[in-house]
């Protein structure tokens, strides 16, 4: 069975490389167009030159990932119908910054995943997210033991780190995941809470407000099939797109041919298109 246009085995999926995990998305596809401009509203910190989105990479997962996404996303969606909360599942996109210790996505033909551990990039798209590894690179867990992501990009840039030499992404290239998350009912805080590992009674997930100990929201779920990894954007200078990128052959492995057909170019088409893809309002 299907359970989605994420699923490896879904028919608009058919044009990726054979054993890939990603597949590129064309700038006139209405969902580069929607990714593109999340990323753009998401970008919040003033003292930080606002980079430009150079690619947009659909991630595809096995039905089994997929399916276990989706019966939490209909517990919590049935949960908040008994409760009457009104927004249902809430499935919000947000962004995720994490380690990435290959060239994945530095261009189009980068594709395929790595085989190094120290990849959280490559681990987290392989098989998604997994909360009992929080804390492993950043320790400090403001609302306790799970998984972090934000609606605001320039946020969730400050958690990319690039696991080999800066020789490895000589165009200056970062990556984010945008990620869809069953929010539920969250549960605001304003102040940290470090020893939490779940959300209050009642609640899905825990989000942090700006203004006392945090200057960005955050949104925190604790549990692994409340988030599947949706999007890999690449971003960087206006310049980067111009330059050639070297990377060492015996990290990925070789890339057979591709053929992806572009969509029209169409910004009501985008929100129309994500609108159909997620029943309640996206992160902005």
């Amino acid at each position: 069975m299907i359970v989605d246009e994420f699923s490896l085995k879904h028919p608009d999926n058919r044009h990726r490389r054979r054993s890939s995990r990603i597949l590129p998305l064309d700038p006139s596809d209405p969902i580069f167009i929607q990714v593109e401009r999340l990323f753009s509203k998401g970008w919040r910190h003033k003292q930080k030159i606002r980079p430009v989105v150079q690619r947009v990479f659909k991630i595809l997962s096995s039905d089994e990932s997929l399916e276990a996404y989706a019966i939490h996303k209909s517990q919590v969606q049935a949960f908040n119908l008994l409760s009457r909360y009104k927004k249902g599942a809430n499935e919000q996109l947000c962004f995720h910054g994490t380690r990435r210790s290959c060239a994945l996505g530095d261009d189009s033909d980068q594709v395929f995943l790595c085989n190094s551990t120290e990849c959280s990039l490559c681990c987290i798209i392989r098989g998604s997210f997994d909360v009992a590894k929080c804390g492993t690179v950043n320790s400090f867990k403001r609302f306790g033991s799970g998984i972090y992501t934000t609606s605001c990009s320039s946020k969730a840039d400050d958690y990319y780190s690039a696991g080999r030499s800066r020789q490895q992404h000589p165009r200056n290239l970062r990556v984010l995941l945008l990620n869809r998350v069953v929010v539920g009912k969250p549960h605001n805080r304003r102040h940290n809470a470090t020893h939490m590992n779940q959300p209050p009674s009642g609640h899905h997930s825990v989000v942090g407000l700006p203004g006392v100990d945090l200057n960005y929201e955050e949104t925190v779920v604790y549990r692994n099939d409340a988030i599947r990894p949706a999007y890999l954007v690449v971003y960087g200078p206006q310049s980067s797109m111009e330059q050639p990128v070297e990377v060492q052959s015996d990290v990925l492995l070789p890339p057979p041919s591709i053929n992806h057909k572009p969509l029209a170019r169409n910004a009501s088409k985008a929100h129309a298109l994500l609108s159909a893809l997620f029943t309640t309002p996206l992160a902005v």
